[in-house]
């Protein structure tokens, strides 16, 4: 499980999705949440450098101080059974989102599907609060995808490759979103047409294993 975290952690960076070491990665197991440590590069990530927590926060294995951000991994393992991966990184276009939108409407198929029929900004929250992770867990309601107020972007996934898959597509629509509103005239799917889509990736095209 070690392993997978650090994988990821060098997989965030080579798409460009966080800088320097902002962001963190945490994966489930049963009663365990294992999550990246605070302030350590992801470049000289090892196994050994990834902290085993609990659901109240308690240190179970490890040597290293875990994310400031585990508040916001557990508060959305607590309340989405369905999620064993949490991704919180900094890309730009979704920052950009997160400061002049209060959402990325219904606009392209892949965004849609996995994401969810809309990409929601969360109301702001001191970052390492509960406030955040609270406001971040209303906003995400039962999407793979939510913006953190002036932050960055959060996605979930069943498994690893679900939630690193989100938060490119996320990163994708957010960039499509912006450049989109330098010329106007947006297409915008309806409501109705955004939960088809939404509905057919739940139930044929998501892979839970």
């Amino acid at each position: 499980m070690k392993n997978k975290v650090v994988e990821l952690c060098k997989k965030i960076s080579q798409e460009g999705l966080v800088k320097g070491t902002w962001g963190n990665v945490s994966l489930k197991d049963e009663n365990k949440i294992y999550i990246t440590p605070s302030g350590y590069p992801y470049e000289k990530m090892v196994d050994e450098d990834v902290t085993i927590i609990d659901f109240e926060g308690r240190v179970l294995e490890g040597f290293r101080v875990p994310s400031s951000e585990y508040k916001l991994h557990i508060a959305i393992y607590k309340n989405r059974s369905d999620v064993n991966c949490v991704l919180h990184t900094h890309p730009i276009y979704s920052s950009i989102v997160s400061i002049v939108r209060d959402y990325i409407p219904p606009l392209i198929e892949d965004g849609i599907m996995i994401c969810g029929e809309k990409i929601n900004v969360a109301r702001y929250g001191e970052p390492g609060s509960w406030e955040l992770a609270n406001n971040a867990v209303k906003a995400l309601g039962t999407n793979n995808a939510v913006i953190l107020k002036n932050h960055g972007l959060v996605t979930v996934g069943a498994n690893e490759t679900e939630a690193l898959t989100a938060s490119i597509v996320a990163e994708k629509t957010a960039q499509i979103y912006i450049e989109a509103l330098k010329i106007g005239n947006i297409s915008i799917l309806s409501e109705e047409e955004a939960i088809k889509l939404r509905n057919k990736y739940l139930s044929s095209y998501r892979q839970k294993g």
